[in-house]
Formats: C-alpha cells, sequence, structure tokens
C-alpha cells in the first residue's frame, strides 16, 4: 500500500467574526487565515490515501487556542506541528461585506505568537522531508527576518528535490514596513518555489506595475518556478500552456476565501494526478462555491458534491 504523502501548510491560523444575519453588529465566530483556510478546503478534497494535510504554526495555551485545534482536527487536519506558547493568544480580525459581496478587514493579532515560527532552524529541519509545502505572502510578511530567510530555504530544499513547494503572493500592505521590502522578499520566495498561485492584483500591487496577466506569467516564471498560475479575481486564469476561460459569478454573497479554496481546489486535482488546465476548472468550481456562502471556510454538507 502506497504511503500518503504529506503536505505541510505553514502559516497564522487566526480568529474569524464574520457579520451575522441575526442583527447588526452581531458576528458568527468561526476559523479563519489564508493557509488555514486552504488547509481546511485540501482536507476535505484530498482522499485519507492520497494525503495528509498537517498544518504548521504557533498558538496560546488558551481556551481560544484550545477551540481552534479542536476545530482543525475535526476537518482532518494534523495539528502534530502546532506549538503551545505559554501566554500567548491567537490573533483575530473582522469581516465585513458590502452589497457587493467584497470585504474589509480590521485586525488585533499583537498578541499572536506565529511570528516566533521557524526563529529556531529544527523545525525547517524537519518539514525539508514534506512531500510538498505550502505557504503565502501573508505568512512571510508576519515572520521575522529570521523566520522569512529559513522558510524561503525550505521551500527551495522542497523545490529542489523536484517536490511540490508552493507560494501564493497573498498581499497584505499593512503587514510590511513598505512595498519595497515586500517586493524584495516576495521575489525570493517566488524564486524559490515550485509553484507560484498569484493573483494579477496582488502582483501589480506588490511590484508597483500593470501589464497583462499573460505577462506576469511569463516574469514570474523567468524567476525560477515551474508551474505559474495566475489569477485574475473570478475571470481567466492564465498559466504557461494558456489562458483558460471561466463563467464568472455575476452577484457574490462574500468573496472571503475565494482565492484561497481556489488554491486548494487545484492543489487537491494536481496532487491526485489531474492536468493543469482540469485542475484550474476543479479550483474555480470549488472558488465559485465558496463566494455564494459567508464567511471564508462554508459548511461541509454546502460542497459535498465537489468531494471525493
Amino acid at each position: 500500500m502506497t504511503k500518503p504523502l504529506t503536505l505541510a501548510a505553514i502559516g497564522e491560523p487566526m480568529i474569524e467574526l464574520a457579520r451575522s444575519l441575526s442583527g447588526p453588529l452581531t458576528y458568527d465566530r468561526r476559523i479563519g487565515g489564508d493557509t488555514l483556510n486552504t488547509s481546511v478546503y485540501l482536507a476535505r478534497l484530498l482522499r485519507p490515501e492520497t494525503a495528509r494535510v498537517q498544518y504548521v504554526t504557533r498558538l496560546g495555551d488558551d481556551p481560544l487556542s484550545d477551540w481552534m485545534i479542536e476545530s482543525f482536527a475535526n476537518e482532518g487536519i494534523d495539528c502534530r506541528h502546532i506549538a503551545r506558547v505559554p501566554g500567548r493568544r491567537p490573533g483575530l480580525y473582522i469581516i465585513d461585506t458590502d452589497d457587493k459581496g467584497e470585504r474589509s478587514f480590521s485586525y488585533w493579532r499583537g498578541e499572536a505568537p506565529v511570528r516566533q515560527l521557524f526563529e529556531e532552524p529544527e523545525l525547517a529541519e524537519g518539514l525539508a522531508a514534506s512531500d510538498a509545502v505550502f505557504t503565502s505572502g501573508i505568512t512571510l510578511a508576519v515572520l521575522g527576518a529570521a523566520g522569512r530567510r529559513r522558510l524561503i530555504e525550505l521551500l527551495r530544499r522542497v523545490s529542489s528535490a523536484g517536490r511540490p513547494a508552493v507560494f501564493d503572493t497573498n498581499y497584505r500592505p499593512l503587514l510590511w514596513t513598505d512595498r519595497t521590502e515586500a517586493a524584495t522578499w516576495m521575489r525570493e520566495a517566488i524564486a524559490a518555489a515550485s509553484h507560484v498561485l498569484p493573483s494579477s492584483d496582488d502582483l501589480e500591487a506588490i511590484f508597483a506595475k500593470t501589464q497583462s496577466a499573460e505577462d506576469w506569467v511569463g516574469e514570474i516564471a523567468a524567476l525560477g518556478p515551474r508551474e505559474v498560475v495566475v489569477k485574475t479575481g473570478g475571470g481567466p486564469v492564465h498559466t504557461q500552456l494558456g489562458s483558460i476561460m471561466l463563467d464568472r459569478i455575476s452577484q457574490p454573497r462574500d468573496t472571503t476565501g475565494a482565492g484561497d479554496s481556489f488554491n486548494a481546489g487545484y492543489l487537491a486535482a494536481r496532487l491526485s494526478g489531474a492536468s493543469v488546465q482540469d485542475s484550474v476548472r476543479k479550483a474555480h468550481l470549488l472558488a465559485s462555491r465558496v463566494i455564494q456562502y459567508p464567511g471564508a471556510v462554508i459548511a461541509r454538507e454546502a460542497m459535498v458534491d465537489l468531494m471525493p
């Protein structure tokens, strides 16, 4: 029997408060965070005999951290690489959405211990044996300089071994000192990765220039990744193999988690042997479903027809 692949997703999980339908200024509590959202969807989409998702982060020793880890485990995520830090608390964010489904975020993350992730070299050394790793620009942003360098070196080692080292550029300007700092570190991470899943909006904001998605594919691929998939907010997706036209959802309810779920759909399909084109289409199906529900992680029952 073939041993399941190990996929290590690295990032900052947070408590998500999303506007409730029960009244004004009423919010529902959920788990969230870009790489965590992707991990939840990956765990739902991948057969256990194909791959196991391991989430890599640091949380506190408080009841909310307990609740988060229990929630991850209930989704089938392996929590062995979640360190508990005494006296610390997880980050929190509030989502508000407008009448077009576009969202805005307010964050409280000063006590989150994830900033010290990778300050010790042992974690990165252990993760280098993973069959695949996945991380994002947000993870890169919240780490200190030593953690960033170890994360990038982890991507490079996994990619050099011929295994998927996947990076989503996910850009939040407030997490960086300035755009120059972000562009420098992002470029290094892109060059180290084997698979890069950016959005054209992120690339334009990070590198301060506007060009076609096709040109972005060429520019990013020239840095070294073997596979580049440029998202355009529900429109065509662009790859080295050409552009893939997709049906856009005209009236999304909440676009939170759209890119994260796309990443999961794409990676799950690729790890299961699907082509780039088929993986993009499966990713789009999931993202199109997610944006019809509130919050970043929709109920399992709402996507059961997309699961194996």
